[in-house]
């Protein structure tokens, strides 16, 4: 014997588990069809359906018999998977912001060591011989030779290649110390 929309709302408010278990069987196939167009997720749209005939069993006082029963069902399902929507578009925002935020932070730390290890490249090179030192910034800032820089200081090449070992050898072991 089929329930017309009056004795549904009221079965309802009095959590009369029968008709609840009869509009449920009649109506959670056609709100599983709307959760699905909105979500396009099998697992989602069927937890919409629970969450929906959950929510109409806690609140149930607040039915209005005059609305047939299938709008308040249709209606919580297109609010509820609304919701979930905006949530999930929510979360994804959240989640873009967070990787650009990490993003940044890891940019700036990276600039920021950059800054302290030239710093301390400066700090050694400074403390270098002046000859030692100066065959070091030809070679490496100025990109001549050893030929180059042998003939311009009026040094051997030999001599030029001792400097650049020892100052590529303490300017190793200077930041190997200050790390």
């Amino acid at each position: 014997m089929p329930l017309n929309n009056t004795d549904i709302v009221n079965g309802v408010r009095n959590r009369d588990k029968h008709v609840f278990e009869v509009i449920f069987n009649q109506f959670s196939s056609a709100m599983f069809s709307i959760a699905l167009r909105y979500l396009r997720d099998q697992d989602e749209a069927q937890d919409i359906v629970q969450d929906v005939f959950l929510n109409l069993w806690r609140t149930a006082d607040n039915l209005d018999e005059r609305a047939p029963i299938q709008h308040y069902l249709a209606r919580a399902t297109v609010n509820t998977c609304l919701n979930r929507i905006k949530k999930t578009q929510r979360q994804q925002q959240y989640t873009k912001e967070q990787q650009l935020t990490s993003t940044e932070l890891t940019v700036e730390h990276l600039l920021l060591e950059h800054k302290e290890l030239e710093a301390q490249y400066l700090s050694i090179l400074e403390k270098l011989p002046e000859q030692c030192r100066r065959v070091f910034e030809m070679s490496r800032f100025k990109g001549l030779s050893p030929t180059e820089i042998s003939q311009q200081l009026n040094i051997s090449i030999n001599t030029v290649y001792t400097h650049l070992t020892t100052a590529l050898k303490k300017i190793r072991l200077g930041l190997l110390n200050q790390q």
